[in-house]
C-alpha cells in the first residue's frame, strides 16, 4: 500500500476522532439559528475528514520517492506536540490570557527560530488580544479563565 494511501487513511481516523471529540466535550447551539462554540471544529474535521479520503482515493503518482525525515522535522514536530501538550495544561491551569501568549512566544522562539524579542512579544500579546475582543468581547463566548487564576473570577 502506498504512503498516500495510508496517510489518508490516518488522516481520516484523526478527523473521524476530532469530530467524536467535538461532539462528546463541546456544547453546541443554544437556540435555533445559532451556530454555537460547536460549529467550527466540526468544520474543521468535516475538511480533514474530506482531505483523508481524496488523498487515500487519488494519491499522487506512482514513483515518487519519499525523502527521509530530517533531524529538524522531526524536532519540528515533537516540539510541536509539546507545546500544544503544554497549552492544553496551561489553559485549565492559568486560562487564556497568559497560556496563549506564553504558548505562541515558545513556538516563535523555540520552533520557528525568531530571535527578535519584539517581533515575538508584540505577535503574542496581540494575536491575544485580538482573540480576546473577538470572542469574548464582541461574541460573549467565554474563554477559559483557570483554575490557579483566582483574581480573574
Amino acid at each position: 500500500m502506498r504512503v498516500d494511501r495510508i496517510l489518508g487513511l490516518v488522516l481520516l481516523f484523526v478527523a473521524l476522532v476530532w469530530l467524536w471529540l467535538a461532539f462528546t466535550y463541546i456544547p453546541g447551539a443554544r437556540g435555533a439559528g445559532e451556530t454555537g462554540p460547536r460549529a467550527f471544529p466540526v468544520l474543521l474535521g468535516m475538511v480533514l475528514a474530506g482531505l483523508g479520503v481524496a488523498l487515500a482515493l487519488n494519491p499522487g503518482p506512482a514513483g515518487e520517492a519519499v525523502a527521509p525525515v530530517t533531524r529538524r522535522e522531526a524536532v519540528i514536530v515533537a516540539g510541536t506536540i509539546g507545546v500544544l501538550v503544554l497549552y492544553a495544561f496551561l489553559l485549565e491551569r492559568v486560562g487564556f490570557l497568559i497560556a496563549t501568549p506564553v504558548a505562541i512566544a515558545l513556538t516563535m522562539w523555540g520552533l520557528v527560530r525568531v530571535r527578535s524579542a519584539t517581533r515575538i512579544v508584540a505577535l503574542a500579546i496581540g494575536f491575544t488580544v485580538g482573540c480576546w475582543a473577538i470572542f469574548d468581547a464582541l461574541l460573549g463566548t467565554p474563554l477559559p479563565r483557570g483554575s490557579w487564576v483566582l483574581w480573574l473570577r
